[in-house]
């Protein structure tokens, strides 16, 4: 007798609707159901399944979520000594658990689409909310299908599990695109772009390049939907809005804390939590997968007196001034080129640097991760190996080492006890000019040129930052 499916029942605390008026209204949400039908993608073609993956296979401590196991301390350290099989098979863990919990979203934002799909009173919604119910079991679909192929898989983590079920029974349907479209979804995006050793295979690598893509149309999605539906809102109701938004990103700050992993190898889960609180690494990752939250709220008018208060807490509130998820995917698009057929970076970094042109500040890591993916892959083969320091003043977290060439391009902040990291030359500036550099509102040679930007070391290393910054 075969073992029962565990199933969970939720009510989706609304009724349906059907939409009678067969015209387009909303021509911005038309748009990109136009895109999303042209950028259809299948799992068993577009994927290699035949390449082999080792998910317990380290990444170097400088590639952005690398392991630095000197760093760790108790009680991981204590628990994995330097048994070098113990931990791969604790990599190995975390890394099934972690794409575990992508999937486990996934069919969240399946069914919460769906639930939009019913409910929405706009027919270009249901239009798009349709196609992106496709997208959703072809992601739940892909990442299952890889999960059996390296043979890691766990249980949706408490807190998901908890913020799901309230995306999907509030009764305002406004509150399941806010919670999933906008919440849950801006986070998955901001992780996936964040790459390093969450995706550190080339099978991984490619689906979740694939799934980022659909991801992004999905969050400019919840922003074009909910513009303007919390402008004159009434005080309660609003109220009701700004508690869903706090308590969601308190559950979402937890999402990525592997207690499950932790619990199979005995580790004490109250000391391993506060460990990984504490250090700079985890606070770091918890506060940039925020970075695309935190702008979209403030497009929507959800970025209350009361929400700024708790995010200051969180310390996420600094990404308030970064573009919007519209706003960037439509700079994508009017780049030309549907979704699966990216422009290259000589037509794309124009199109991003049109849509940074009124940010104020722009911090150092997510700059870095959107930059490094417009680098030509071919230049980098092609220029020797070189460090090169990032110090940008006026802001936390400002000191980076940048090694490009030789075929890559990896960065990883510095700490005050590493100095300079051992790099050949230091680019230091102030973060306004660093914002205006990323935004392309001052060339780097005319920064030198002004004084604005001062380099020390190898100066004929120089020539590694053109086309980067």
């Amino acid at each position: 007798m075969s073992t029962p499916v565990p199933v969970d029942h939720v009510d989706m605390g609304l009724p349906a609707s059907f939409v009678w008026d067969y015209g387009t209204h909303r021509p911005r949400v038309s748009q990109l159901y136009e895109r999303a039908k042209s950028s259809q993608w299948n799992p068993s073609v577009d994927l290699d399944w035949s390449i082999e993956v080792d998910p317990g296979a380290e990444v170097p401590p400088e590639t952005p979520g690398g392991v630095d196991w000197s760093r760790l301390g108790s009680p991981l350290t204590a628990a994995l000594g330097t048994d070098p099989g113990l931990r791969r098979e604790f990599v190995a863990q975390q890394h099934g658990w972690l794409v575990s919990q992508f999937m486990h979203g996934e069919q969240g934002a399946l069914l919460a689409t769906a639930k939009i799909c019913a409910a929405a009173e706009s027919l270009d919604d249901k239009l798009y909310a349709a196609v992106q119910v496709g997208d959703e079991a072809r992601h739940v679909e892909a990442y299952q299908r890889y999960l059996t192929k390296i043979g890691v898989s766990y249980p949706c983590c408490p807190p998901l599990a908890e913020l799901l079920g309230h995306v999907m029974h509030h009764r305002h349907v406004d509150l399941t695109y806010l919670g999933m479209q906008i919440l849950v979804e801006g986070v998955a995006l901001a992780a996936f772009s964040l790459g390093g050793s969450l995706f550190a295979n080339p099978l991984i690598a490619r689906l979740t390049d694939l799934v980022r893509r659909d991801e992004a149309r999905h969050v400019a999605f919840g922003v074009l939907s909910l513009e303007g539906t919390y402008d004159g809102m009434d005080p309660v109701d609003l109220r009701e809005r700004e508690d869903f938004v706090v308590e969601a990103c308190a559950l979402l700050r937890d999402r990525f804390l592997p207690s499950q992993v932790w619990e199979h190898f005995g580790i004490d889960t109250t000391m391993a939590t506060a460990r990984v609180l504490e250090s700079p690494d985890g606070q770091g990752f918890r506060s940039l997968v925020f970075s695309k939250v935190v702008p979209n709220l403030r497009r929507l008018g959800l970025l209350t007196p009361r929400v700024r208060d708790d995010f200051e807490t969180l310390g996420i509130l600094s990404y308030e001034h970064q573009p919007d998820s519209a706003g960037e995917y439509e700079a994508t698009a009017a780049a030309g080129g549907p979704d699966q057929d990216p422009v290259g970076p000589d037509e794309l970094l124009p199109a991003l640097q049109g849509s940074l042109r009124a940010v104020r500040l722009i911090r150092p890591e997510p700059a870095l991760a959107a930059l490094s993916g417009l680098v030509d892959p071919a230049r980098l083969r092609c220029i020797p190996r070189t460090r090169i320091g990032l110090r940008v003043t006026g802001i936390e977290d400002g000191d980076w080492l940048i090694t490009v060439g030789a075929g890559e391009l990896r960065y990883r902040v510095l700490r005050p006890i590493e100095g300079t990291g051992g790099a050949e030359l230091t680019v230091t500036m102030d973060a306004g000019t660093f914002t205006d550099i990323v935004a392309g509102r001052v060339a780097m040679p005319r920064a030198l040129m002004d004084g604005r930007v001062r380099i020390e070391g190898d100066i004929t290393r120089m020539m590694s930052l053109d086309g980067l910054l």
